[in-house]
């Protein structure tokens, strides 16, 4: 037995659609983005958990909040300063 899974994002930007005759072998899952709140949310619960099945103080998990805002803001500053091009199409963030 052999399973395959991808994800992609729309065609553009140095990313090329794919054939229906492709596309016929995958199941298509698609959703909308989540708004920052929902990311913040689902970001903390799993850095919570994690912190805490790794035993750290509590300190660490008091500050887990602005970690994931920190990561956040990074990562929308990247989107926004690197934009994918045919020649760095590298440059697409997930």
């Amino acid at each position: 037995d052999l399973t395959f899974i991808g994800a992609m994002g729309p065609p553009g930007g140095g990313r090329n659609p794919i054939t229906p005759r492709y596309m016929r072998h995958f199941n298509i899952v698609a959703f909308t983005e989540f708004d920052d709140a929902s990311m913040a949310r689902i970001y903390q619960t799993i850095l919570d958990w994690w912190l805490d099945k790794a035993g750290f103080d509590s300190a660490f998990r008091n500050k887990s909040s602005a970690v994931i805002n920190a990561t956040m803001a990074a990562y929308k500053e990247s989107v926004a300063n690197l934009l994918p091009t045919p020649t760095k199409s590298h440059y697409t963030f997930n």
